[in-house]
């Protein structure tokens, strides 16, 4: 709102004209506080932490280059050259390439080269690489020939197929009604792919041998005259009028071609008279069953419940001298004195055989010097013998006399001990 000019008196002056002025608006100048203290100062990166590390980093690269190079306190060069060992035997081969500073890695393969011969390397010779690289030798390997047949064959021809094709053969007497010589059976079988240098075992026949008359003979002189012609005695104790310890009878009968081998009875007198008290008959068993075995505690068992035994030797890949086979099968009866049959395995890699020399009717003692000079190891067992003389001799031997065992197998002795 406006007014008319005023006018003011001061006390004691004149009246003084005043004159209204429209108000202005008041503007409020707006001052600001003052201003953040500044932040911190911002420190320059430290650059020593960096510089070790920096330090350790070309200090471990300096041992890893001299623990690389280094050589027993010698330097060398980190490359070689592989040398040519094609041509030589896998030892000396292996032993250039140990003295450049290589290792060797045999591999034996089929080749037409000599057993251990290097017929190729791998980096080949002349190559540059590092030391302490790997070269790969491939040796030959023995050669692979496959088994002829030769079943049918005489003996001396089939030894020659063998030979011929490589092979080694080994020869097992075996008793037959075959011609002798002839051979029945061979292993490994014809037409198996085996390593040159194998040896094959050949069985071949003994062939028949004809039977002596032993009738009238001391029991004694029988079973000798029988061992000498490839046979066993079987001996049966009976009443009769001739004197005691003659053979009255036999079977089979005189003059009959048998293989060798065969049992031969004899009815042996007591002495008594059919008016007398004759022996009481033997007694029947169980025979034990003995396979799997080893062929002297087999002979010890059977030996021991009264059953004598008869040893062959057999092909079979089990251990030498198992028991794979007997005959009468384990848990028939059969009488106590019956002979037992033991077929024992000549082994995975049976050797040439050696023949069993005669020893029945020796001392134990000499026939054990007898046996050990012919590459044998020995058991003694006692049999029950009728005839005092040979109490305390040999009266049997297994493997039978002439035949083929491997060396150093054993041959059971049994000794006589008189019973009348």
């Amino acid at each position: 709102m406006s007014s008319g000019p005023r006018f003011r008196r001061d006390p004691g002056s004149e009246a003084t004209l005043v004159q209204d002025v429209p108000e202005q608006p008041v503007v409020e100048e707006e001052i600001g506080g003052p201003p953040p203290p500044p932040g911190p100062r911002r420190r320059p990166p430290t650059l020593w932490p960096w510089l070790l590390l920096l330090l350790l980093l070309v200090a471990a690269g300096l041992i890893a280059l001299w623990l690389f190079t280094r050589d027993n306190g010698h330097e060398h060069t980190r490359s070689v050259t592989v040398p040519n060992v094609i041509g030589q035997k896998q030892g000396p081969a292996v032993r250039r390439l140990d003295g450049a500073g290589l290792t060797s890695r045999l591999v034996a393969k089929p080749s037409s080269e000599p057993a251990g011969m290097v017929f190729a390397q791998h980096p080949g010779p002349g190559t540059h690489v590092t030391k302490g690289s790997v070269v790969t030798l491939s040796t030959s390997s023995a050669a692979e020939v496959t088994v002829p047949n030769v079943v049918g064959e005489r003996a001396p021809p089939a030894i020659r197929a063998l030979r011929a094709q490589g092979l080694e053969a080994q020869t097992v007497s075996v008793a037959s009604t075959k011609a002798p010589g002839n051979v029945l059976a061979q292993s490994p079988a014809a037409g198996s792919p085996v390593a040159k240098g194998s040896t094959v075992t050949i069985r071949v026949s003994r062939g028949p041998t004809r039977v002596p008359n032993v009738v009238g003979q001391k029991r004694a002189a029988a079973v000798s005259e029988l061992n000498v012609a490839g046979l066993d005695a079987r001996e049966f104790l009976v009443a009769a009028s001739q004197p005691k310890n003659t053979v009255v009878a036999q079977r089979p009968q005189a003059g009959k071609r048998v293989p060798r081998g065969t049992e031969v009875r004899l009815n042996i007198s007591s002495g008594h008279t059919s008016s007398g008290v004759p022996p009481p008959p033997p007694t029947s068993k169980s025979v034990p069953d003995v396979t799997g075995k080893p062929q002297q505690g087999a002979q010890r068992q059977l030996n021991a419940i009264g059953f004598k035994s008869r040893l062959r030797y057999v092909p079979s890949d089990q251990p030498q001298g198992t028991i794979v086979s007997q005959s009468p099968s384990g848990s028939r009866s059969a009488k106590v004195g019956t002979r037992v049959t033991l077929n024992a395995s000549l082994g995975p890699n049976p050797g040439a055989g050696q023949a069993v020399p005669k020893v029945i009717a020796l001392a134990p003692a000499a026939a054990r010097s007898r046996l050990q000079n012919a590459g044998f190891s020995v058991q003694q067992l006692t049999q029950t013998t009728s005839v005092r003389s040979l109490s305390g001799k040999v009266v049997d031997v297994q493997p039978a006399r002439g035949v083929h065992a491997p060396a150093g197998s054993v041959v059971t002795i049994y000794v006589g001990h008189f019973r009348s």
